[in-house]
């Protein structure tokens, strides 16, 4: 490595013959000549002791060795810290979603999309009415914050990372510091919350608390929308980080970050391979979108329906919104729970599938998608977004007219986060 040989001779005596390399120095050696590949191999590995919290989802978008076979969804949540109206000293033990980002990893496309979700976001948070996305954790935490986020994006996420505040500071710490280009002075003290900023205007190497301090200003004229953009600023500079080098010596202390400060249902395999797609990928193959909107008086960032759909649709669909909206769609509720029907409805509108009749049917068991007429896949798209297992193609020919799809809402069905079935 980092050394010129001699040419050898095209027909060495076999005196002149090295003993073959053992396969593990081989495997090594090859994947220290790519450094990126590398460390997101170790990082990963390393992340292989973590004890994960809660149950492992299903992988059927994974394969052996530490592949993805298909389009895989992740909810990355980054979790605040609230504290008491009478004690300032006293934390709560709820959290707000302070970021939230939807990341689809489609190695069909090989790409990734990362879109960032407002917190400020108006929508519908099930069983508490219309408030801003960030509260979701704090009524139903993540159960409930993947449920309204999916509703409201019309997209499942079979999978979730959660990271508190204090994670983020250890994990930049134990990076060593992330280099970030700060263009406007910042100054803000907020005595109670224990929160003071005073950040220079330049290129600046920041620590665990002052980068945490850095995205969580927004007294600018951009708010919370200024705040996203410094969230993916502080991505870029800590994916950055990990790609060099001197990371590796480092991975005690990223693995006790992990260990203490991170919660997914992700298992160790599943990490190595989204680290291992992630890393293969140039900077142009990486979409960064914040969710389109506009500020409203009450400080609210209101979606653009219309734009937010096409969004959506080519960022984890492959397909313009306007393909969705072609189609029509009957809801049959074969003893289904209302809240998982009004789950099901919520994703529909949200791709801006035109919802022709809801009615109740004879006792289902499978929940399911049928094809009567038009897009094969379109129907695999909806029976992603609401999670169905299943598509049946059916024939139409020389009956009435009627609905492109059906969808049957089962006994088995309940809302919940599914893989997506697209290919």
């Amino acid at each position: 490595m980092g050394h010129m040989s001699s040419p050898a001779p095209s027909t060495p005596p076999d005196s002149s013959r090295q003993p073959p390399q053992p396969v593990w120095y081989r495997i090594v050696r090859g994947l220290l000549t790519g450094a990126p590949v590398a460390l997101a191999l170790l990082i990963a590995a390393a992340v292989a002791f973590v004890p994960f919290q809660r149950g492992r989802a299903p992988g059927s978008t994974f394969a052996w060795p530490f592949r993805l076979t298909g389009r895989t969804n992740v909810l990355i949540m980054g979790l605040d810290h609230t504290t008491s109206d009478e004690n300032r000293n006293k934390r709560l033990p709820i959290s707000r979603t302070d970021s939230l980002v939807a990341a689809s990893f489609d190695p069909g496309s090989r790409h990734l999309y990362v879109l960032s979700v407002p917190r400020d976001i108006p929508v519908a948070i099930p069983g508490h009415g219309r408030q801003r996305i960030l509260a979701a954790h704090v009524y139903g935490g993540t159960p409930l914050t993947l449920r309204t986020t999916e509703n409201f994006l019309g997209v499942s996420f079979p999978y979730y990372i959660e990271i508190t505040e204090r994670g983020f500071v250890h994990l930049i710490d134990a990076v060593g510091g992330i280099t970030i280009r700060i263009t406007q002075d910042m100054n803000y003290d907020d005595n109670w919350d224990g929160l003071h900023i005073h950040l220079r205007t330049g290129n600046r190497r920041l620590g665990g608390e002052a980068a945490v301090e850095y995205v969580r200003f927004r007294h600018d004229p951009l708010g919370d929308i200024g705040r996203v953009g410094r969230q993916q600023q502080m991505i870029n500079a800590l994916l950055a980080e990990l790609r060099r080098p001197r990371v590796v010596f480092r991975l005690g202390r990223i693995l006790r970050t992990m260990q203490e400060d991170i919660d997914t249902n992700l298992a160790p395999d599943q990490v190595i391979a989204l680290a291992l797609f992630g890393s293969r990928l140039s900077s142009d193959q990486i979409v960064r979108v914040t969710l389109p909107g506009t500020f409203a008086e009450s400080g609210e960032w209101l979606p653009d329906a219309a734009h937010d759909r096409d969004v959506v649709a080519q960022m984890f669909y492959g397909v313009n919104a306007s393909t969705l909206a072609r189609a029509t769609i009957e809801v049959m509720n074969g003893t289904a729970g209302r809240d998982a029907v009004e789950d099901a409805l919520a994703r529909l509108g949200a791709l801006g599938v035109r919802i022709v009749r809801v009615a109740p049917a004879q006792d289902a068991t499978e929940t399911a998608v049928l094809v009567h007429r038009g897009d094969p896949m379109v129907a695999n798209i909806i029976a992603a977004a609401v999670g169905a297992r299943q598509v049946v193609m059916t024939s139409t020919e020389g009956g009435p007219p009627g609905p492109d799809l059906t969808l049957i809402l089962a006994r088995d069905y309940s809302g919940a986060s599914a893989h997506l079935l697209l290919p």
